[in-house]
């Protein structure tokens, strides 16, 4: 089964009840990146048992199924929300992660951005996790990243990450935004941003320049596009299915419940 078809199987599967672990993270300081990213630092005891944390693993916030924020530890058999976010730094010996919090953009707000907009500091919420993204295959020719606005941070993490020759495309279906952010990247990864000028991130990533080659990819899309996205990435544009990395993101709906899981 291929691994888009692993993801379908798994997002339009019905919840079933499963063993929750979660645990407790306070607000500690909250930062203005800019207009579009709210910077949130997490911290708290449990991160002293979570040693395998470390920046572009991913963390999941827990909400209530009303989209309040979980306070309390995670029933055994609970429908909860969860929200995946990536680490964007983290202190284990200060105890701190820090994650990004995409707002605006043409998606709706669900539980995750509305928290991020009201949190204070000293405010509890529930966490899971630590899970880790595979990375980008090395030996390939170029690297195309793309996604929806959520998928912003995830992409900057890529980013950093990639040797300084690394050559590619980048490609943020930033509809609604009223910026484009600075991001940190390796010289020969050029910057697409749709400004309006595709409907969606399907149609922007088919108007894209394609440099010759084997490429690898990392993709950030809402779930409906995921698989007509994985099939168009290995057929059209060459991306081997070992080299694809596709990753679902808000849906047009503003809640979808999620079974917690161990």
């Amino acid at each position: 089964m291929a691994y888009w078809q692993q993801l379908k199987k798994l997002f339009s599967a019905k919840p079933k009840p499963a063993m929750a672990q979660s645990f407790s993270l306070t607000v500690q300081k909250i930062t203005h990146i800019s207009e579009h990213v709210r910077r949130l630092t997490l911290g708290g005891s449990a991160v002293r048992h979570l040693p395998q944390l470390r920046p572009g693993s991913c963390i999941r916030l827990l909400f209530e199924s009303d989209g309040r924020p979980l306070q309390r530890k995670a029933l055994q058999e609970e429908a909860l929300l969860e929200r995946p976010f990536t680490v964007r730094f983290c202190d284990t010996d200060m105890l701190l992660v820090t994650i990004d919090v995409m707002l605006g953009g043409h998606l709706p707000d669900g539980p995750a951005r509305q928290w991020a907009n009201q949190a204070r500091i000293g405010e509890d919420i529930q966490v899971k996790g630590p899970w880790f993204s595979p990375a980008l295959k090395a030996s390939t020719d170029w690297v195309l990243l793309g996604g929806e606005v959520p998928a912003i941070p995830a992409i900057a993490h890529h980013l950093e990450a990639l040797h300084p020759a690394t050559r590619g495309i980048v490609a943020i279906n930033n509809s609604g935004m009223l910026e484009n952010i600075l991001l940190s990247k390796p010289v020969n990864m050029e910057i697409v941003w749709n400004n309006g000028r595709f409907a969606t991130l399907p149609q922007l990533l088919q108007n894209i320049p394609r440099p010759a080659g084997s490429p690898a990819a990392w993709i950030g899309a809402r779930q409906q596009d995921i698989a007509p996205l994985s099939q168009w990435l290995e057929q059209s544009v060459g991306v081997p299915e070992e080299a694809l990395s596709i990753t679902a993101y808000d849906s047009q709906t503003t809640r979808q419940v999620f079974q917690a899981a161990s």
